[in-house]
C-alpha cells in the first residue's frame, strides 16, 4: 500500500507493552497524523498486531514489529549503555524467542520477590499478582504496584525507584541474549533486526561505527536513523553510518504516549520527524524477502 504523501512511523508501544494508549486510541491517533504505514513495535510481543490490522483497515499499513532488550556483559559495558534491537516482518518462530524472555522474565520477577523477602517485607507472588495489571505477564513494576499497595512506598514510581531500580537493594539483572545472539534468533525467524535508538548506545561515533561493523557481520540489516530525539546533526551522521555500511535507515517515534516529552505519532516532538519516504519500507520488505529466501 505505497502512498508517497503519507508519513511512516515503525516505532511505536500501546499498552500491550508499556505504552499509554490502547490500540483503538494508536490507530485514531496515527490516521488524524496523516500516517500511513506503522508498526507497533511492542516489547517481547506482538499482542497488538492483528487488532491493529483490523483498525486500521486500509487506511493504514501496520507492519509487524518487535522490540527486544539486549544484555551488553560481553561488551565490557556498563547498564547505562541500553542496546534495543526491533525485528520487522517476523514469522510465527520469533515465538521461540518470546519463550526465552518469558522465562527470564519470571524468573526475574521470582528472584526480585526473594530479595524483598530477604529484606523482611512479606511480600508473596499472590500478592503481586493480586495487585498486576497483567495476570499473565507479571513484570518489574508489578511489584512496584504491590510494594505501593502494601504500604512500603507513596507511588508505584517510588518504590520501584528505591527498591527496585539498577543498584537498589532489590535489582535483579533479567538475563537477556547478547546482540548477536538475538540477532541471529531474529534471522531464524525470517525477520529483519534493525537496532533502535542507537543514541541509546552512548558511544563516540568511531565507537558506534565499530559496534555496528560488528552487528552487520552478525546480520543486522537497519538502523533506526530518524528518530525525535536526535539533532540534525546526529540525524546525519547516522545516515551517513547507514549508508556506509548498506544498513536501511529507518524512522520511529518511539511513541510511549502524548505526555512522554509531547512525542506524536509520525511527527515527532515538535514535528522534527515527518518522514514519508516509502522507498524506506520497500528496502525492508525486500530485506525481508531476501533473508526468507535464506
Amino acid at each position: 500500500m505505497e502512498n508517497s504523501s503519507k508519513i511512516i512511523d515503525l516505532h511505536v508501544h500501546s499498552t500491550c507493552s508499556d505504552g499509554k494508549d490502547k490500540v483503538n486510541e494508536i490507530i485514531s491517533k496515527a490516521k488524524m497524523n496523516n500516517v500511513g504505514s506503522l508498526s507497533l513495535t511492542e516489547h517481547y510481543n506482538l499482542g497488538s498486531y492483528q487488532k491493529a490490522r483490523i483498525l486500521a483497515g486500509s487506511d493504514i499499513e501496520i507492519i509487524p514489529g518487535v522490540e527486544f532488550g539486549t544484555n551488553l556483559d560481553c561488551f565490557g559495558m556498563s547498564k547505562k549503555h541500553v542496546c534495543h534491537i526491533g525485528a520487522y516482518y517476523p514469522s510465527y518462530r520469533i515465538i521461540k524467542v518470546f519463550d526465552i524472555f518469558e522465562t527470564s522474565r519470571d524468573k526475574c520477577v521470582k528472584r526480585t520477590i526473594k530479595r524483598l523477602q530477604n529484606l523482611n517485607i512479606p511480600i508473596t507472588y499472590s500478592k503481586v499478582e493480586k495487585y498486576a495489571r497483567k495476570k499473565i505477564s507479571i513484570g518489574r513494576f508489578d511489584i512496584a504496584i504491590a510494594l505501593y499497595q502494601m504500604g512500603y512506598s507513596d507511588s508505584p514510581i517510588s518504590a520501584y525507584g528505591d527498591y527496585l531500580d539498577c543498584n537498589m537493594p532489590a535489582y535483579v539483572n533479567r538475563e537477556k541474549l547478547s546482540p548477536q545472539d538475538l540477532i541471529y534468533q531474529i534471522l531464524m525467524a525470517s525477520g529483519v533486526p534493525v537496532l533502535f535508538h542507537p543514541k541509546s548506545l552512548k558511544l563516540n561515533v568511531d565507537d558506534l561505527y565499530d559496534f555496528l561493523c560488528f552487528l552487520k557481520v552478525c546480520g543486522l540489516e537497519g538502523l533506526e536513523v530518524y528518530n525525535p530525539h536526535h539533532t540534525e546533526e546526529q540525524t546525519y551522521t547516522l545516515l551517513t553510518l547507514a549508508n556506509k555500511l548498506d544498513l536501511v535507515p529507518t524512522v520511529g517515534s518511539d511513541y510511549h504516549g502524548l505526555s512522554d516529552r509531547n512525542t506524536e505519532i509520525g511527527k515527532g516532538i515538535d514535528n522534527n520527524l515527518n518522514i514519508s519516504n516509502y522507498s524506506l519500507i520497500t528496502r525492508l520488505k525486500e530485506r525481508h524477502h531476501k533473508i526468507s529466501k535464506g
